[in-house]
């Protein structure tokens, strides 16, 4: 088994260096005008071992003082600048682009200009004639099949000071100043415009994402369900300490494919023959394609040149049967096309309604197609297993592609980049980082491991605190005969299983009694809602109890069958559930490999569904004092009784389809016991705008899990509470202080008593996956069996915030690709 370097391990302080350098780092948020001000780095780390580490990181200097911002408006020469402007909702933004290099070009603008493709342009030198604020422009372009004339005005804007970002940067301490965002989205625009006017590049609007030609071969790659992954890279500016970087990385993105809509309707549909389609779909089908095909954008195919629409959903009725007004006769859209270009082949079928709700455009699907370069919303689980597997790299692998990235981009050489007075740096950051030494995780008996390499064994390994199962029964997603009797041998019977994990359970400590029932599907026709119900209905009759869990036997990973065995148990039951795959389980299949570490790993989660605590961290006063918390944490080591705490957990989950009547929803959760094994959890609606991200019911959430914790613990109430927050964009740091924090003290205020307030201390934590930066060991010995920097790697200095309190920890051993650290 692979551990930890010996190098490594020696670079571990002893304990009477820890001693030295651990001291409470204990720090405050400050108010100041009613808003609370985020507390500045109280310090760097010491401890752990040092490691040299490099990152997708490059140093980029910028020597221009300032630039001028300057606001782009397009009209149609017939109504000039008192009609609408077309910029950027009406046109796209590929022709946007080619409406303004004709404007560069025609005034000599060079290579001192960049565009943002939408409303904006940012220059290094002035754009307008001397003593005027603007400049007009007529541009003759082709647009939807013919010729039309368009009015460019270039409107000067603000004067963006550049020089605040190294300002910024250099402010680790004194006077406060705000993030200059405004100079970092000009740089940004100036990074990006050399690949938005390359020939054959995408870069999206509003996205850091890019994607060049040069791979095109392996660029599109078929990920099943019409959808297709694109390979390419990401480009983003962060003001760090070590100065001003452009992290790059490689990026995999999955992009709905195009071509004919009638193939989207067929893969949706999963109908093979199109000949089915003649007769028209029906209501439920009907829901299916409005999802697939809302808010794509569309060409039409009966025309000479490619018209593009938006879709905004199915006409209400067929082609056949929607009519409309043509030069004072109702006709079909079905004979409207059939006099005008052809017969069309489904006539049942409805259209795409390219216009409104209250005025609809209709045009046949069989005439559209779908346009290329539209992303693709939420994956299905076949979709999300081969978008993983394309973007699997190993750490060498991913570097090198990166290095391939930054010769594609050329950042160092573009036009653009110098004539605003960039350098942008080609070799990786190279930054310091520390290897944190693991904590010793205490189990039953006294027993305690140390995990080494960030894995550890739990065979005959017992539990911190065991539960009994007792009152449980089995349902096997599959005929009898399967499982019983698999041609395979005994060895991959169910009985074989159970004998085995009922074996692990005792080994683990728990007391275990033979299931109630075992309920086969031995009917195709049986709904998973009557299995389940048999299954609690005999531990009732057999036991007189309603259930501790039903062990549910999955005939292969099905994310769709998952949510309906959890929709069963957790919602309709109320009854825990756990499920094992026949394959991974070696159910009806010989075993290739011994599975008692994976029962084991079962076993864990059936302790645990059931109210036991599997492990805990040690604290004990024998432990070596580098294995213990700071000083700030040791409310962790103390007795839960005397200072009991509570971790929060909370996320907001957006609609996938934006709809009228969709709505977010906001979960919170927050632990019950010492070991943070046990949550209550709590679940609203959002209220007030569309994807809002702040929780607009915590309060009420918070202090529902408060009176929770208070009873389940005999009328204690935390002492203090670690909020953890996920899905917040650093834009959105402000926002949870001002309106979330504020939230989450006026529920502890709400659980005081008339003898005092109950203001306990709150600690809150936001970690972000969502981010580029890797990080890879520079030296072959300093690195895990998969590549990875090993596991407890941590980074505080370098490319974190110049003054905030951020770091980025590499917690967990690589399994596939490359780790991302957490941030």
């Amino acid at each position: 088994r692979w551990s930890t370097p010996e190098h490594i391990k020696r670079k571990w302080p002893t304990t009477e260096e820890q001693v030295r350098v651990l001291k409470d780092t204990s720090y405050q948020a400050t108010i100041k005008g009613g808003i609370t001000i985020r507390p500045d780095r109280p310090c760097f780390g010491k401890l752990g071992a040092p490691v040299t580490l490099i990152t997708n990181h490059y140093l980029v200097q910028s020597k221009l003082d300032s630039a001028t911002l300057y606001d782009v408006s397009v009209f149609n020469e017939e109504t000039g600048a008192a009609g609408q402007d077309l910029a950027p909702e009406i046109l796209e933004v590929e022709f946007l682009r080619e409406l303004m290099m004709k404007v560069a070009t025609a005034h000599k603008w060079k290579h001192s200009w960049a565009y943002d493709g939408r409303k904006a342009v940012v220059a290094a030198a002035d754009l307008c004639r001397p003593g005027e604020s603007s400049l007009n422009h007529l541009v003759e372009m082709m647009e939807q099949g013919r010729m039309r004339t368009f009015l460019v005005v270039v409107t000067a804007g603000n004067l963006v000071k550049l020089s605040n970002i190294a300002a910024f940067i250099a402010s680790k301490s004194g006077p406060r100043m705000d993030t200059p965002q405004d100079a970092l989205q000009v740089l940004d625009m100036v990074l990006k415009h050399g690949a938005a006017f390359r020939k054959g590049w995408w870069v999206l609007k509003n996205s850091s994402l890019i994607f060049p030609p040069q791979r095109i071969d392996a660029r599109h790659r078929d990920i099943g369900g019409l959808a297709e992954a694109w390979m390419g890279c990401s480009q983003t500016l962060r003001p760090v300490q070590r100065g001003l970087t452009v992290n790059i990385d490689m990026s995999v993105t999955a992009f709905v494919k195009a071509g004919p809509v009638m193939d989207l309707v067929l893969q949706e549909l999963r109908i093979r023959d199109p000949a089915v389609l003649k007769k028209g779909i029906d209501v439920r089908q009907r829901r299916k394609v409005t999802a697939a095909v809302e808010r794509r954008m569309i060409e039409t195919t009966h025309l000479p040149h490619k018209h593009s629409f938006k879709c905004k959903g199915l006409t209400k009725k067929s082609a056949a049967e929607e009519t409309f007004d043509h030069d004072g006769v109702m006709v079909s859209v079905a004979d409207y096309y059939a006099k005008k270009y052809k017969p069309l082949k489904y006539p049942n079928l409805p259209c795409l309604n390219v216009g409104t709700t209250k005025r609809p455009t209709s045009i046949p699907m069989e005439l559209c197609i779908v346009k290329p370069g539209q992303r693709k919303g939420k994956l299905d689980a076949m979709q999300t297993a081969a978008i993983i597997k394309h973007a699997c790299k190993v750490p060498v692998e991913r570097i090198k592609s990166v290095e391939e990235n930054v010769k594609l981009l050329g950042l160092a050489t573009e036009p653009t980049v110098q004539a605003f007075g960039m350098q942008v740096d080609t070799e990786m950051l190279q930054v310091k980082g520390r290897v944190l030494p693991a904590p010793i995780v205490s189990y039953g008996g006294g027993s305690t491991i140390q995990p080494d390499g960030g894995a550890w064994n739990l065979i005959n390994t017992k539990f911190y605190e065991p539960k009994a199962l007792q009152h449980w029964a089995v349902v096997v997603l599959t005929d009898r005969a399967t499982v019983q009797t698999p041609r395979e041998g005994e060895g991959a019977s169910l009985n074989s299983f159970f004998n085995d994990f009922m074996s692990v359970l005792k080994v683990c400590g728990m007391a275990v009694e033979k299931p109630a029932m075992v309920v086969y599907k031995d009917s195709p026709g049986q709904s998973i809602q009557s299995l389940m119900q048999t299954a609690q209905t005999a531990i009732m009759q057999t036991k007189n109890h309603p259930g501790q869990l039903i062990l549910v036997v999955l005939p292969e990973k099905d994310v769709q069958l998952y949510k309906e065995v959890k929709f069963e148990s957790d919602v309709r039951l109320g009854v825990p559930s756990q499920c094992v795959v026949m394959k991974t389980a070696c159910i009806g299949h010989m075993p290739r490999k011994p599975r008692a570490q994976y029962i084991a790993n079962v076993a864990l989660k059936v302790n645990t569904k059931l109210g036991g605590v599997p492990s805990v961290i040690c604290a004990s006063a024998q432990m070596p004092f580098h294995l213990q918390p700071a000083a700030a944490l040791s409310w962790l080591a103390d007795s839960f009784d005397k200072r009991p705490f509570m971790f929060l957990g909370a996320d907001v989950t957006h609609a996938v389809v934006k709809r009228e009547n969709s709505r977010s929803i906001a979960a919170v959760v927050g632990s019950m016991n010492r070991s943070g094994t046990r949550y209550a959890a709590r679940i609203c609606v959002q209220q007030g705008e569309k994807n809002i991200e702040t929780i607009t019911g915590l309060k009420d959430a918070v202090k529902g899990l408060l009176l929770e914790f208070y009873q389940q613990n005999r009328g204690l109430k935390p002492e203090r509470l670690v909020m953890y927050r996920d899905g917040v964009s650093e834009g959105q740091f402000d926002m949870v202080l001002e309106t979330e924090l504020p939230m989450i003290r006026a529920a502890c205020l709400e659980m005081g008593d008339g003898a005092s307030q109950y203001c306990p201390p709150i600690t809150l934590i936001i970690v972000q996956k969502r981010h580029h930066t890797c990080l890879v060991a520079a030296n072959d010995g300093e690195t895990d069996r998969s590549g990875n920097v090993l596991p407890g790697t941590v980074v505080d200095t370098d490319i974190c915030h110049p003054r905030q309190y951020d770091f980025y920890l590499n917690s967990h051993a690589g399994i596939q690709g490359t780790n991302k650290p957490a941030h």
